[in-house]
């Protein structure tokens, strides 16, 4: 099979307004309020071939899951930099079947003078 038609098979599932909690940031005030994190994620996989059959797909209910329980885990990160590597670290890892991934991390509380909007990071990587 060429790269192109292999390409072809693949989609992109879109996991919007996953909550999570975590003590973020480099500013002692953030670091001891802690904030809630939304997460937008979308992954792109293999979509034919399956048989109308649970187990023949990714199931995004358990990245979902992984995602918020290690972001839980961490407890406390610095930097939206270096949450979303290590984010994506686990995806690639753990679900082998997803070939790339894009990831929005939303920050919802600045503390800066006059700023009562959000700050976001947005990656994507390939697996395959």
């Amino acid at each position: 099979m060429s790269q192109q038609n292999h390409r072809s098979e693949l989609c992109w599932i879109h996991i919007r307004d996953v909550y999570t909690f975590l003590y973020l940031g480099a500013n002692p005030h953030e670091q001891k309020v802690g904030q809630n994190i939304k997460v937008d994620l979308s992954i792109q996989v293999p979509y034919r071939g399956t048989d109308d059959c649970l187990e023949n797909v990714v199931d995004y209910s358990k990245i979902i899951e992984r995602v918020q329980s290690f972001i839980e885990g961490l407890g406390r990160v610095n930097l939206l930099e270096f949450l979303a590597e290590q984010v994506l670290d686990v995806i690639g890892s753990e679900f082998k079947e997803v070939r790339a991934a894009r990831l929005t991390l939303y920050k919802a509380f600045v503390p800066l003078s006059h700023f009562t909007g959000s700050v976001a990071i947005e990656v994507e990587r390939q697996f395959h």
